[in-house]
């Protein structure tokens, strides 16, 4: 693990320093290319940077205002944002289109590898192997376009300088998805049952697959691009390979807010793969600060993700006879899905030591805040609250277990596939977990529940706005954004607070973002491809709503 650590550390830049202009044709490695590519620890070495490269934005970032997965989140509904993005409000355009990833570097580099290992002289398993994680890698970063575009240039090759794929226009989605499925499932037969830390295996690979074909089975059903049917059960089947491998399993009987926390994530049966930090190399990044301190009072939850946790009944809040209402935080935690609590902090609990401070309280506060009320306690370590700027180093999960089980459920359900003894193995083990009795499959609304369950069980770990995008449920995105019920039991100098003035409310007394939010379902599910690409190859088509 640790040669593997000091690798990345010390090659991280090597591919980052590359031009990333439209399908660049300069391999820019620092490889001498007549001594290099003899051995498998050439392409171990080679691999190495490729998997720096592209996890380097992954887990919990690499420090400063984004951390990867969990501030992924301030673009969906889980998160009351206080400065949201203009790809949150609606407002980016072609020539500021708030994401963009037409970088090729990145896949330049990864086909220069297997150009290189495919004639090189060592025996063929080995470069399989080697071969495969560079694969997965490739279809993880293409698939990370086709979600942002719909349609991309397939480059299977290193490109020269009169190369006619320069100038090539984007093929459709079906046949980039035939490439990218080549990918995964070369990465699934050709990858190690167990491999070191930190690198990939059979399971991360099927892990991975089931990840993408979910993705695209419903993006294709709620989009009407038709064979829906083949992905989700291409997923079903990565999903159980999974759960069948017996590696993994949920800890039913240990609290969901531990495995967040965690300094060291190996060997923790819930996680499949994780990115890891490290002090002693220096691998940090900055989430402690974002959580808790003045700084970082940047989101907190919304009450929209607060509500769609259950009762322990198994009923929802307007349902279930045990809820208690929202006058205080007190009462709307009570009797609810264990997850709760241990996702939002409580007056007293966690790094809020007495009652809860708004950004916008009278006066400023010392320590914490956050715009809605509901504080945002998941990932905090109170070891690492301590830690300067950018010096947070507790190890990321990138897949987890229970996203697996979502996965076949999901799935599952949109098959009308789903059975009793499917939820027991799924569904019904996170909500023992969490204290809520167990779903039925009978239920009237079966596909809700699943879908209910994914969103508690994932918040802020960066899905919920790809989750929308592929039910096409953009609309909720343009809903207005609301926090906690105004209450002096909760809110630090709550009579201090001249509303209007200080904080903005909506007519039932809930904390309101002053921000107005849109989604144009005509272009929204996609993002515009940049204008300088367009001027670099004529033959490219702007996404359909940007032109």
């Amino acid at each position: 693990m640790k040669n593997l650590k000091y690798y990345l550390f010390a090659l991280s830049g090597l591919l980052m320093s590359c031009n990333d202009e439209f399908l660049d044709t300069e391999p820019t490695t620092q490889i001498n290319d007549a001594t290099f590519w003899k051995s498998p620890s050439d392409l171990k070495i080679y691999n190495n940077q490729l998997y720096s490269v592209y996890l380097n934005g992954l887990g919990y970032g690499r420090g400063g205002f984004t951390a990867g997965m969990y501030t992924d989140d301030m673009l969906s509904d889980n998160a009351f944002s206080e400065t949201p993005s203009a790809v949150r409000m609606g407002i980016n355009t072609s020539n500021s289109p708030g994401l963009s990833n037409w970088s090729w570097s990145l896949v330049r580099n990864i086909n220069l590898m297997l150009e290189k290992a495919e004639a090189s002289p060592i025996e063929q398993s080995i470069k399989n192997q080697y071969m495969a994680e560079a694969r997965l890698i490739r279809a993880l970063d293409y698939y990370d376009k086709l979600k942002l575009y719909g349609q991309l240039p397939i480059v299977d090759r290193v490109l020269e300088v009169d190369d006619e794929l320069l100038y090539a226009p984007q093929s459709s989605r079906d046949e980039v998805m035939a490439f990218i499925l080549s990918d995964l499932d070369f990465a699934v037969a050709n990858m190690v049952s167990t491999a070191e830390a930190n690198r990939f295996d059979k399971m991360i690979a099927q892990s991975y697959r089931a990840r993408i074909l979910l993705h695209e089975g419903t993006f294709r059903k709620y989009h009407g691009l038709g064979n829906e049917t083949t992905f989700l059960q291409e997923a079903v089947k990565s999903a159980q390979e999974v759960m069948n491998s017996g590696k993994y399993a949920i800890n039913v009987t240990g609290a969901y807010g531990a495995l967040f926390s965690q300094l060291n994530l190996s060997g923790n049966k819930e996680v499949i793969f994780y990115r890891d930090y490290d002090d002693a190399l220096q691998l940090y990044h900055n989430l402690s600060n974002l959580i808790t301190h003045v700084n970082g009072a940047i989101m907190g939850g919304t009450k929209d993700l607060v509500q769609d946790y259950l009762c322990v009944d198994g009923l929802p809040i307007d349902e279930s006879p045990l809820y208690k209402g929202d006058d205080n935080i007190t009462n709307e935690f009570t009797n609810r899905d264990k997850r709760l609590a241990e996702t939002f902090a409580k007056p007293g609990t966690y790094f809020v030591t007495g009652k809860i401070n708004l950004n916008s309280v009278p006066g400023g506060f010392a320590v914490t805040a956050t715009p809605s009320g509901y504080q945002i306690a998941k990932y905090f370590n109170a070891s690492q609250d301590n830690q300067a700027w950018d010096r947070a180093f507790a190890d990321a999960p990138l897949i987890r277990y229970a996203e697996i089980l979502l996965i076949l459920a999901e799935a599952k359900a949109e098959l009308n596939t789903l059975t009793q003894a499917d939820l027991d193995l799924t569904i019904n083990v996170l909500r023992k977990k969490a204290g809520v009795a167990p779903l039925a499959a009978t239920h009237a609304s079966l596909l809700q529940e699943v879908r209910r369950e994914r969103r508690v069980e994932l918040a802020f770990e960066g899905f919920r706005y790809d989750d929308l995008i592929r039910w096409k449920e953009g609309a909720q995105l343009s809903e207005p954004v609301i926090g906690l019920k105004f209450n002096a039991d909760d809110i630090t100098n709550a009579s201090k607070f001249v509303i209007g003035q200080h904080i903005q409310l909506d007519e039932n007394g809930y904390i309101l973002s002053p921000n107005s939010y849109a989604f144009d379902e005509s272009k929204n599910y996609y993002f515009p491809v940049p204008l300088n690409e367009l001027s670099l190859n004529p033959n490219l088509n702007q996404t359909p709503g940007w032109e």
